[in-house]
């Protein structure tokens, strides 16, 4: 964490900055002196508030950790029913660059590293952990309206689809002529809705599902 006393705006410069160069450049173009020059704050000001460029880079990513599951719950806060929720956040994760948090390119530099480093692997499964508490209270939430038929356990279906937007969203990155967003967003879509014993619609609509047959 750093020191007290820095101003809220700088250190969201600072805090964008690197989620910036590890979505564009990676952990080898993460220094100092970049953040520096991608933030506009002198080096100096930086270390002052930051003991080194560790405890810069997991302040960034517990920084973005809170965006994105900030991001997500608003799906689940929303006035609508379970089905409608659930599509729209399935919209949301199936772009590349979501609003409102770090692009997919982000998240993957950070998996990538993750294997060699255990604070890192924590960040990574507390991320894992709350998007997954969220999908399962949209599916128990559909259970109470009667509108899913779960098929397996809420946490089973929960692992599986987040697991399946992860890789999906690694192949939207890694070839977005194969895996456009309509791609992922429809086989999203059918992954949870094979498990939840309804076929969610392709297409925004008022009801957002029909039951399987």
């Amino acid at each position: 964490m750093p020191k007290l006393g820095m101003e809220a705006i700088r250190r969201r410069q600072v805090m964008d900055a690197v989620i910036h160069i590890l979505s564009t450049n990676g952990w080898r173009d993460l220094t100092i002196r970049e953040v520096s020059d991608v933030a506009g704050i002198s080096s100096g000001v930086i270390t002052h508030y930051f003991s080194n460029k560790r405890a810069l880079t997991l302040d960034a990513i517990n920084d973005a950790t809170l965006q994105f599951v900030k991001a997500l719950s608003k799906f689940e806060h929303r006035r609508s029913d379970a089905a409608d929720r659930l599509v729209a956040l399935v919209d949301y994760v199936s772009q590349p660059s979501p609003a409102g948090i770090p692009e997919w390119r982000f998240w993957l530099s950070l998996f990538g590293r993750m294997p060699f480093d255990k604070v890192l692997q924590a960040e990574v499964q507390k991320v894992h952990r709350l998007y997954g508490e969220i999908i399962v209270r949209l599916i128990e939430a559909g259970v109470e309206e009667r509108s899913f038929r779960p098929t397996r356990a809420p946490d089973d279906i929960a692992v599986t689809f987040i697991s399946t937007s992860f890789g999906l969203c690694t192949l939207m990155v890694a070839d977005p002529q194969d895996m456009p967003p309509a791609r992922c967003r429809r086989m999203l879509l059918d992954v949870l809705g094979q498990d939840l014993g309804v076929a969610l619609e392709a297409a925004p609509s008022a009801k957002g599902l029909r039951v399987r047959e």
